[in-house]
């Protein structure tokens, strides 16, 4: 089975399953370490579209988040969340969706703090960025995880406060206006 490792916070260390590589891409530790340097999580509620094995929510939830909702079509990534939040016992601060992304994004009204886009890099386009940035609270913010020779168009009523690039993967921070 592929893991990883949580990289700070309350589990910092712990491991994290992951689904197969064929079914979901998990973010690196570097990456993750660097978006939570960026983002103040604590007490946040936070939107982790095509969740995989949860590697962006588990570590926000180590790092201080309130609730964290997991979304993702795939079998084996709704068992190893499952299983991952049983073993980190935060079953009570999680909700996990089997459904696609965009269907969940379509059919919802709530509002989110912090929402991370992280699709498969042949699935990335502008309109999941703009539907992702629908569900955010005003001032919340969007990580956009995507390949680096993709282009994030900003929606109108966001801005965008940082893009880095590490290897293959681009991260873009944007905000709601």
């Amino acid at each position: 089975m592929i893991s990883t490792k949580i990289n700070s916070g309350k589990y910092g260390g712990r491991i994290l399953n992951l689904p197969p590589q064929a079914v979901t891409r998990a973010v690196s530790a570097r990456v993750r370490s660097a978006i939570f340097n960026k983002l103040d999580v604590e007490k946040r509620n936070i939107l982790d579209l095509y969740a995989g094995g949860g590697t962006l929510g588990f570590e926000a939830l180590s790092n201080g988040a309130e609730k964290i909702t997991f979304v993702d079509m795939s079998d084996s990534a709704i068992k190893i969340l499952k299983y991952n939040a049983k073993a980190l016992d935060v079953e009570g601060n999680i909700v996990i969706k089997k459904m696609e992304a965009k269907k969940y994004m379509k059919d919802l009204g709530l509002k989110y703090d912090i929402i991370f886009l992280d699709p498969p890099y042949k699935d990335f386009n502008n309109t999941l960025v703009k539907s992702a940035s629908n569900l955010l609270q005003l001032g919340g913010i969007l990580v956009v995880s995507c390949s680096s020779r993709s282009f994030v168009e900003e929606p109108n009523d966001t801005i965008e406060l940082d893009e880095k690039n590490y290897g293959d993967t681009k991260i873009v921070y944007l905000q709601k206006t």
